[in-house]
């Protein structure tokens, strides 16, 4: 090999290699207790190819009645979940998005408590949220207000009413959210 194409070769690694290395991920991590945002994080992530998916768990069961008066019980109380996280390694310019249901107007203890955790300071996140009803506006801005105090950069928060929908049904609206957010443009990225 000659001279000037190693050359070439070294000046092209020196000026693409940082590019790929300090590459911002995207991070898609949701909280599921009947499966809606487990489908709704599935289908983000098959738009946006090589985004990372992460589940946020309970230690305890939230299956069923039980569950159901667990889960409750923790939003009247304003209590933290007891939650266990995949491998995480947000980095500083990284994208997340996260998928989690509102409970009595308000988001879920589980995606409540990772959010203030010291992982998620400082970063930008896109919250998809999910509801049975509708929600109302002026809890939402405080939400959105409250989620903005534990020093996150709130990109937009985009809401679906999925009861009573067809899996189809929220995919679409999901797609619509993801246009509109700026996260993917018109069809996959």
């Amino acid at each position: 090999m000659s001279n000037l194409k190693r050359c070439i070769m070294l000046v092209s690694l020196v000026i693409l290699l940082p590019g790929f290395v300090c590459a911002a991920d995207t991070w898609i991590i949701y909280y599921t207790r009947s499966g809606n945002n487990k489908m709704i994080a599935g289908h983000i992530q098959s738009q946006m190819p090589g985004a990372h998916l992460v589940e946020i768990k309970t230690k305890d069961d939230r299956s069923g009645i039980l569950g159901f008066i667990s889960s409750m019980l923790d939003q009247w109380l304003d209590r933290d979940a007891d939650i266990e996280v995949g491998e995480m390694q947000v980095g500083e310019d990284d994208v997340v998005v996260m998928c989690a249901p509102i409970w009595l107007q308000n988001l879920s203890s589980p995606a409540r408590t990772l959010i203030k955790q010291p992982v998620m300071k400082g970063r930008r996140l896109y919250l998809f949220i999910t509801y049975g009803g509708r929600m109302n506006e002026e809890k939402q801005k405080l939400m959105e207000t409250w989620i903005r105090d534990q020093g996150i950069s709130l990109a937009g928060v985009y809401g679906s009413a999925v009861g009573g929908k067809t899996e189809e049904d929220i995919k679409k609206l999901i797609d619509d959210h993801l246009t509109k957010s700026g996260l993917i443009t018109t069809g996959k990225q």
